[in-house]
């Protein structure tokens, strides 16, 4: 082909541009189809429609324009910086061929879609190629083949096109400023009033952030991941000043005086461990499942001579960090913004104020049984002050056995690894651990298998492999947890343990297709539990403690320990009477635009976990959460008024 002829430069190149952008757009669209119920015509139906309506006058569905700008906009930035009209165009293609195929295996495992978050674990790309069961060496000749063919295509389309450099200089800055103003644009696309969200709207974007699966189907995969750049925390609360706050202080300091009259125990003169039980749940629990022997009597047995219940996650097969998050700082995500995806990653890695459960104590060190990076976990415990965190890097931790195929540490060693910390110091101290035992991808890892599992689902050969390796592993989770109780039994100081799964794990594809097992599928076990050297080992506390959420472990924990609280925890106390449970997961609201100003997204439990509309509360419900919104936005976002206040100190011997 001639590069000097005019139809090669303005028809032929932009034609083909046009072409490659619909081809990508079509292929994520029908990636992220995976786990809904459509048969393959339906599936191609849909996607066909996505895009076909964007072009049609009149049309409320203009969504696939607004993921096309972002895909040509990604191109006119390589086009930019190489000056090679095919090579930016086969790099632009490989980047959204590879995020569809990631956005379709995050759905797959852990039925949610790829977030801007989620790059924050492109920092050890061995680390996340394992969780879907890939090795390094797969992963390097994988990479080795990408860059092999673009290569390979690149010289082909040289070999049609003799065109090398392909504009002027001028026209590569313009193209550069055109998709850096774009790119920008995305933090903006959720802020009403802005030209960018003026002009998604216009395009129909109708974002449902509570639902990114949703969204993605619904407005395109990349225009809504782009729209997550947007991650402002929270919106001003009516009324936010310094004197606002001072006024709650006052109110919440007279509730923490009368609960302390009665309390006679100091939290930080014993010793607490947070255990968080990486996907651990009751796999009896699941609609339709049935399982015997019982996989978990020993823990059942805990949960039912103890504090204990249900506790409501806002994940499914991940947000392990979220839930992480809510439990060691008392904030819930249903207080932020919807796309404040993953409070450690966005937040509170680079928070300077941060405070958290673990501040009670002057000795205080968290475990975790696998790479360090995860979440941005050794930032965030930098910055919660935590002194050291043992990890299979250094400081490494001691124990480190698998069970069988597993590639995950297991239980057992993790809860070794919590004793060997615990002997190192003699006065009371706080301990942080999230296992790996039960992490996905429950590859047929273990030699013996001793449960029969049945379904009145029709789950898939996968279904069923994966079920039997997860059940398994959830037996062992519950012989080393019996194990672990009774070595903390006999060590000779006052020892309480908070111990919670936080979420399922994303295997019961059948089941979460069917709406009404939503809530079910989103409820994983937690208990308190004091040993022998207690004066409170034998506390069950039953008040609304059968269902709960994270935000709510530390008010539960002084609550079952009799110490005496800070305002903001008789804060939490009072909320957690009035609503026991609440998450920003799960809830579907029909096709209402969100805004800032709505609790679309959000649930909420009463005692007997029956749901909650938010216009059922009543009206003292609503005053503490409004209290609650306005001393989390302070903390998270305002000007820190409760910092030196005394607010958040809880009282010490």
């Amino acid at each position: 082909m001639n590069s000097g002829l005019s139809i090669s430069r303005w028809i032929f190149y932009p034609f083909a541009l046009f072409l490659s952008a619909i081809l990508d757009i079509c292929f994520i669209q029908f990636e992220i189809q995976i786990n809904t119920s459509q048969t393959l015509v339906q599936k191609v139906q849909t996607v066909s429609n996505f895009l076909i309506n964007a072009f049609i006058p009149g049309s409320q569905n203009h969504q696939a324009i607004l993921n096309i700008i972002f895909v040509i906009a990604l191109f006119a930035f390589l086009l930019a910086i190489t000056n090679r009209f095919w090579l930016a165009l086969i790099i632009n293609n490989v980047v959204f061929i590879i995020f569809g195929i990631a956005d379709n295996l995050k759905i797959v495992y852990r039925d949610e879609s790829i977030l801007p978050s989620d790059l924050s674990q492109l920092s050890s790309p061995t680390e996340l190629v394992s969780f879907i069961g890939m090795t390094p060496v797969q992963l390097f000749l994988i990479l080795l083949a990408i860059i092999f063919i673009i290569i390979f295509i690149y010289f082909a389309f040289r070999y049609f096109d003799s065109r090398i450099k392909f504009t002027k200089w001028y026209i590569r800055i313009i193209l550069l400023i055109f998709s850096i103003l774009i790119f920008i644009s995305a933090g903006n696309l959720y802020t009403p009033g802005t030209v960018p969200y003026k002009i998604a709207t216009k395009l129909s974007d109708n974002p449902v952030p509570w639902d990114v699966n949703e969204d993605q189907r619904n407005n395109g995969a990349v225009y809504s991941f782009m729209r997550f750049f947007d991650n402002k925390v929270m919106t001003t609360p009516k009324g936010y000043s310094r004197a606002a706050i001072k006024k709650l202080d006052e109110k919440y300091t007279k509730i923490a005086d009368k609960i302390n009259k009665t309390r006679k125990s100091y939290i930080n003169k014993q010793t607490v461990i947070y255990v968080l039980s990486e996907s651990f749940s009751d796999p009896t629990r699941v609609p339709g499942s049935h399982v015997t022997p019982d996989p978990m009597p020993n823990i059942r047995k805990i949960k039912n001579e103890t504090t204990s219940g249900l506790m409501l996650s806002s994940g499914y097969g991940g947000g392990t960090a979220n839930l992480e998050y809510q439990a060691l700082t008392g904030m819930s995500l249903t207080n932020f913004l919807p796309t404040l995806t993953s409070p450690y990653v966005q937040l509170a890695a680079s928070a300077k104020y941060l405070p958290n459960v673990s501040n009670y104590w002057s000795i205080k060190n968290a475990i975790h049984p696998y790479f360090p990076v995860t979440y941005d976990r050794s930032a965030v415990y930098k910055n919660m002050g935590f002194q050291k965190f043992y990890t299979l890097y250094s400081p490494k931790i001691k124990y480190t056995k698998r069970i069988g195929n597993s590639p995950y540490i297991s239980d057992f060693s993790a809860y070794k690894n919590v004793l060997w910390v615990l002997k190192k110091h003699k006065k009371s101290q706080f301990i942080q651990m999230p296992t790996m035992q039960n992490h996905m991808s429950y590859n047929n890892w273990y030699k013996k298998y001793t449960f029969k599992i049945s379904s009145t689902y029709n789950r898939s050969s996968w279904e069923s492999g994966v079920v039997k390796t997860y059940v398994q592993g959830v037996s062992y989770t519950d012989n080393s947890t019996k194990w672990f109780i009774k070595k903390i039994n006999k060590i000779k100081k006052p020892i309480t343990i908070v111990w919670y799964g936080d979420h399922l794990p994303g295997i019961y594809d059948s089941e979460i297709s069917n709406p009404n097992n939503m809530l079910s599928l989103h409820e994983t076990d937690y208990f308190i539990y004091s040993n022998k050297a207690s004066k409170t080992h034998n506390v069950k506390l039953t008040d609304n403690t059968s269902y709960t959420s994270p935000n709510y472990f530390q008010a539960l924990l002084a609550e079952h320990t009799n110490s005496k609280v800070s305002p903001f925890l008789a804060l939490m106390t009072e909320l957690r009477e009035q609503i026991p449970a609440s998450s920003n997961a799960l809830a579907k609201t029909g096709t209402a635009m969100w805004s800032p100003e709505n609790n679309q997204g959000n649930i909420y439990l009463n005692s007997n976990g029956k749901q909650i509309k938010y216009s059922q509360l009543t009206s003292k419900q609503k005053s503490l959460l409004k209290d609650y919104k306005m001393i989390q936005y302070d903390i998270t976002k305002g000007n820190h008024y409760v910092k030196n206040d005394g607010f958040m100190k809880v009282p010490s011997k």
